[in-house]
């Protein structure tokens, strides 16, 4: 970034803050969320941090425990890795659909 443009930014930084007495954030589509807050939020706000970081090592944490009770016939809450196989292998039919729904 040039320096008139960041002058230029921190001067209209400078100026909502003085003028702007309840800031809120518009409801704006998460796809462009993050061109708002770099034009419209101060600097030194701290964004939240993506959560893929932690859902991979979740997964990753969940497969090693799956090889794990595999590989040694393990029984964790009297499931066994065969059984785990079979759930997600398990086909759902249309009748199965319809009686959930049918019973909410």
């Amino acid at each position: 970034m040039n320096d008139p443009e960041a002058r230029r930014r921190e001067l209209l930084r400078q100026t909502r803050k003085r003028y702007d007495d309840n800031h809120f954030i518009p409801a704006v589509h998460p796809r462009y969320g993050s061109i708002y807050h770099e034009l419209y939020d101060d600097q030194e706000s701290a964004y939240p941090r993506d959560t893929f970081l932690f859902r991979l090592t979740l997964g990753i944490l969940c497969f090693i425990c799956y090889v794990w009770m595999d590989s040694s016939q393990a029984e964790i809450a009297s499931v066994s890795s065969e059984q785990i196989v079979n759930q997600i292998e398990k086909q759902v039919e249309m009748e199965d659909i319809r009686e959930v729904w049918n019973n909410l």
